[in-house]
């Protein structure tokens, strides 16, 4: 699972700032918080795979239930997900992510690298784009919780964006600091 986004505040988001100005209304862009710490149904700086730089509400308003995180497994079984895995995929920025571990603790997940990309689906209901955020079940982490977000290098989110890959999906295995 993943409850809450980081992306540090010192990350060049100039490029991305610079598409969403000519694709957003001030007011839209106002609400975006650009760095720190995103909750869900906040709007998350996101990339298509269609290439395309955008802002989406975080979570899918399914039967009248939030669903910010889909299972990797859930996509292989239920067809609501299906879809959007084949054509609506999209990555999230982010420099790490929070989970509570069994006590309850709020515990900060980080790479090496300044910045890497969680896996994500989207769909657009009433000309809002809304995303959930892959998970899979946890490793190394498991001690923490039970899932954890898949987490894609520069280079598997490329191949990520370009076509549905399961393998690629399931045996992707970062390495975190946990703090």
């Amino acid at each position: 699972m993943c409850g809450r986004v980081w992306l540090a505040p010192e990350t060049d988001l100039e490029k991305y700032q610079k598409i969403l100005a000519d694709k957003f209304s001030q007011e839209i862009l106002k609400l975006w918080k650009k760095t720190g710490e995103f909750y869900p149904s906040d709007l998350l700086l996101t990339i298509d795979n269609r290439n395309n730089v955008t802002l989406m509400k975080w979570g899918y308003d399914i039967f009248n239930r939030k669903v910010i995180n889909t299972r990797i497994e859930s996509i292989r079984d239920k067809k609501i997900y299906t879809s959007d895995y084949i054509s609506h995929r999209c990555l999230i920025p982010a420099s790490g992510f929070y989970e509570w571990d069994h006590n309850k603790r709020k515990c900060y997940f980080h790479t090496d690298d300044n910045i890497f990309y969680l896996a994500g689906i989207y769909q657009e209901t009433d000309g809002i784009e809304q995303c959930s955020i892959l998970t899979k079940e946890a490793t190394s982490t498991k001690g923490i919780h039970d899932r954890i977000p898949i987490v894609l290098t520069r280079k598997d989110a490329a191949s990520y964006l370009n076509k549905p890959d399961m393998d690629l999906l399931f045996n992707n295995h970062a390495d975190f600091t946990v703090e």
